[in-house]
């Protein structure tokens, strides 16, 4: 069984639309359409409940939904050249160790996905599954008053990091730091993505070699596929796979979720398989 524990996300755009989105509700997407018995335990709002519920039950994912007063909330815009800007309107609370049901605390991969820093000390650090992987973008994140997010120093990297199976980061969490990502990987495995050239993973606080990028048979959208990234990472990794064949693997995975917007492409193991070759 996949399990993937965080808050899952109302992404808003400049158009008036919005799309449910957050690592949890991404990894555990991957999961299932890879055919892998999937749950997700997450917080979310009213208004978005009935949203979320509907699209569980198309992608067959046992959904365990928290109270919430609100959906944690993201207004996206792009700067002049094309550089992101998030802005916090809404967060849910967070999530500990015992909001997790005791008949999901034994899965076989886990993602624990963070977007607010919602995940608790004890989640992390509490036994939860065989595999765990870390999307650590949002212990990377802070807010101004207005809800504008900007990069912040992570508290107790070391001690998270050593509670987790392996970490996932992309080149813009760390501000292209990679001094900081050696130093973190003497505590255990983290995985730096880097967009389309690929991945590379840190080991015992030295690089590795880089993994290359897949290419997807067209890109349409870039949101998510860190996520996705770590969802192929944990199944991968939960099937035994060695840590440099779980990040191509990941790859291949991740190169779907570019063809089309948010979850709408992607791909079963078989698709997967054939694209790694």
């Amino acid at each position: 069984m996949f399990l993937s524990i965080g808050h899952v996300a109302r992404d808003e755009f400049p158009d008036g639309a919005h799309r449910l989105g957050g690592t949890a509700l991404y990894a555990a997407a991957t999961a299932a359409r890879l055919g892998v018995p999937t749950a997700l335990v997450t917080r979310v709002g009213p208004h978005e409940k009935a949203e979320l519920a509907r699209a569980c039950v198309g992608l067959g994912i046992d959904l365990r939904a928290l109270d919430a007063l609100v959906t944690t909330t993201f207004v996206f815009r792009w700067d002049e050249a094309g550089k992101r800007i998030l802005r916090l309107k809404a967060r849910a609370r967070g999530i500990a160790l015992r909001d997790v049901p005791d008949d999901l605390r034994s899965a076989d991969a886990l993602v624990f996905g963070s977007i607010a820093r919602e995940l608790a000390e004890d989640l992390l650090l509490g036994e939860t599954a065989r595999v765990s992987v870390l999307a650590a973008q949002g212990l990377l994140r802070t807010w101004d008053a207005d809800g504008t997010v900007r990069p912040t120093t992570w508290d107790h990297a070391e001690r998270d990091i050593r509670a987790v199976t392996a970490v996932v980061l992309s080149e813009e969490d760390v501000a292209g730091d990679t001094a900081l990502v050696e130093r973190w990987s003497a505590a255990a495995p983290v995985v730096l993505t880097l967009a389309e050239r690929g991945c590379r993973v840190y080991e015992g606080g030295h690089p590795g070699a880089a993994l290359p990028a897949y290419p997807p048979a067209r890109m349409v959208d870039t949101t998510g596929a860190g996520d996705i990234f770590a969802a192929g990472l944990a199944i991968a990794l939960g099937d035994g796979r060695s840590l440099p064949d779980a990040c191509r693997f990941a790859n291949a995975v991740a190169s779907f979720g570019l063809e089309g917007p948010g979850i709408s492409a992607l791909a079963t193991r078989d698709a997967v398989e054939r694209r790694l070759g």
